[in-house]
């Protein structure tokens, strides 16, 4: 008898993310979700998707600026996630402030993100995927698990959250059942997006997060970013899962929230 194990994949029909119409991405940091799915981001919006991001942490730990007080620091980040998130067409952001690389807890964050949910009502939210085989970085893979746990447990009333308040123009006067969970950074993909009509707008909005990389890194980045997405577009062709025409993709993996709890 073999000792292997065998990978099972889920029973439950992958639903339809590019349909959503209200979307709540959540990530660890200002830059996450972009350099990531950016392109994805951007085909959202274009499609018709409002799109609210959450950033978990304050990011200043990144800031490669050290003679900026936390205060500069801070004010600098968030103008160059507001530019981006203006490019990509993102609603807006709203900021838990955990100390990024701090000592915070999924629990803690939770409770947080499931207010968020329950005023913004989403019917998709995005996260990093928590089950990462080598994730090292806490805050990533914390803000996972706390974004998925608040997927599952924002419609289960004896569940608590807090008593932040997201900005007003962000509350839904509809309630909403959650669709589908897109998790990026996996290595578990289901789903493969075409990006080749919003790759530059994806790779501009990258551009703004100056605060975090030296111009060396940045152009790296914006150099790495289109070769990355060739290489998921070969993936995407070779798993029958986009057409061959496509030459810059972004690979997700695609849940439903009954595939998220105790369900394959």
């Amino acid at each position: 008898m073999s000792s292997e194990f065998v990978d099972i994949p889920s029973l439950m029909p992958i639903p339809d993310i590019f349909s959503s119409r209200r979307v709540l991405a959540i990530q660890a940091h200002y830059d996450d979700v972009d350099i990531a799915i950016g392109g994805f981001i951007a085909q959202l919006a274009k499609n018709g998707a409002e799109i609210l991001y959450v950033t978990v942490t304050d990011d200043l730990a990144g800031v490669t600026d050290l003679t900026l007080s936390k205060k500069e620091a801070a004010s600098r980040l968030e103008k160059e996630a507001a530019k981006a998130a203006e490019i990509l067409g993102v609603l807006g952001i709203y900021y838990l402030g955990y100390p990024d690389a701090g000592d915070w807890s999924v629990y803690q964050a939770r409770r947080d993100l499931i207010t968020v949910v329950r005023q913004f009502q989403p019917d998709c939210v995005i996260a990093l995927d928590p089950w990462l085989n080598t994730e090292a970085h806490a805050d990533h893979y914390k803000s996972g698990f706390a974004a998925v746990e608040a997927a599952i447990l924002a419609d289960v009333l004896g569940v608590e959250g807090n008593d932040l308040q997201i900005p007003k123009e962000f509350h839904s006067k509809e309630k909403r059942e959650i669709k589908a969970v897109g998790l990026f950074n996996s290595s578990q993909a289901n789903t493969f997006v075409d990006i080749d009509q919003v790759l530059e707008t994806k790779l501009t909005a990258v551009s703004q997060y100056v605060s975090q990389f030296t111009p060396e890194s940045m152009a790296g980045m914006l150099v790495a970013l289109p070769k990355r997405s060739q290489h998921f577009a070969g993936i995407g062709h070779a798993a029958n899962k986009l057409s061959k025409d496509v030459t810059y993709a972004e690979p997700l993996k695609v849940l439903s929230t009954d595939a998220l709890h105790a369900a394959r």
